[in-house]
């Protein structure tokens, strides 16, 4: 089994996985399923915002399978023979994680295309003067598909997953419980009310909320803090630069440059991607969708505006 199975931050179970109850319930089945049958299992795309479990959630079907998992980044995968490289290393029943998996690209898309539907791949093989076409029988196994943008998915690819799941939005209630069971396995002591403040500024994604746990955990070994408090919590998010609304520097510079920068006119995605210095995909993921989310933002045909209700909050914190 791979190591990252013993990793104490992950949930090593379903019964340890909060959260997610009917993706849940029904992964037990076709788990079960599988294993009376003695097939693999089907393939499976996990949608949902990154740091909403996605990687945990493979690695515990691979745990229940019993089987060893290959993880691997679509972002890596650059040529078909990347995509052959982590196929030709799989056993029957073993599962391939592709997280990111809308960034592949159509090369390597269409080699997936028969293995995942038939268990086979064609190798280009030269043989002296000319290239032959050879096909490599693969082994029954699961390919797990890990995505933020399903939209970005090509339609024949997303058809050969035949288990799709849309991990839904977790609660401050779901957020509160990872943190508590997480702060007990690493032996430090919270009040409820203290686990509530670091929810609340969770944006409601687990690994931003644990996150901030092992940096609290981190002021409480050096102040020697045996019973971490809603004001301790308080102080340290304060120290981090996280407001009350769990924005951070970075979102701060992002409505700072659309109000007094641009003057509250619309920006195209390139604009500020060069002036935060930052990706596309940091900007759209990790900023845009909670201060849309907010409606501090929202977005135009011409670009991004800043709304009335962000105009408003930067002038209560710049007065």
């Amino acid at each position: 089994m791979n190591n990252d199975f013993f990793n104490p931050l992950r949930p090593n179970s379903f019964s340890e996985f909060v959260g997610q109850k009917q993706v849940i319930d029904n992964l037990k089945v076709y788990i079960k399923a599988a294993k009376i049958k003695d097939t693999s299992l089907d393939h499976t795309l996990l949608v949902g915002h990154a740091g909403t479990g996605k990687t945990s959630l493979a690695y515990i079907i691979a745990k229940e399978l019993n089987q060893k998992i290959i993880v691997v980044n679509a972002n890596s995968i650059e040529k078909p023979k990347d995509i052959i490289i982590a196929l030709s290393k799989l056993n029957e029943g073993n599962i391939l994680f592709i997280d990111e998996i809308h960034a592949l690209n159509k090369s390597v898309e269409e080699v997936l295309y028969s293995a995942m539907e038939d268990f086979y791949i064609n190798l280009n093989v030269k043989n002296d003067t000319k290239k032959d076409i050879l096909r490599y029988e693969l082994p029954p196994f699961t390919l797990i598909g890990a995505t933020t943008k399903v939209e970005d998915l090509s339609k024949p690819l997303l058809d050969r997953f035949s288990i799709t799941f849309n991990l839904v939005r977790y609660t401050y209630e779901d957020i509160s419980k990872i943190l508590y069971n997480l702060s007990k396995r690493l032996n430090y002591s919270y009040t409820n009310d203290a686990l509530d403040k670091i929810s609340s500024v969770s944006r409601l994604i687990p690994r931003i909320a644990i996150n901030y746990l092992k940096r609290i955990n981190d002021y409480a070994l050096i102040d020697n803090i045996k019973v971490i408090d809603k004001t301790f919590v308080i102080n340290v998010l304060d120290k981090l630069g996280i407001n009350k609304y769990g924005l951070n520097s970075l979102d701060i510079r992002y409505l700072k440059m659309l109000h007094y920068d641009y003057k509250d006119k619309p920006v195209g995605i390139n604009t500020i991607t060069s002036f935060l210095n930052e990706s596309v995909k940091v900007v759209e993921d990790m900023i845009e969708k909670y201060l849309i989310e907010l409606a501090f933002i929202r977005k135009t045909s011409k670009g991004r505006i800043i709304t009335p209700k962000g105009i408003t909050y930067l002038n209560s914190i710049y007065k």
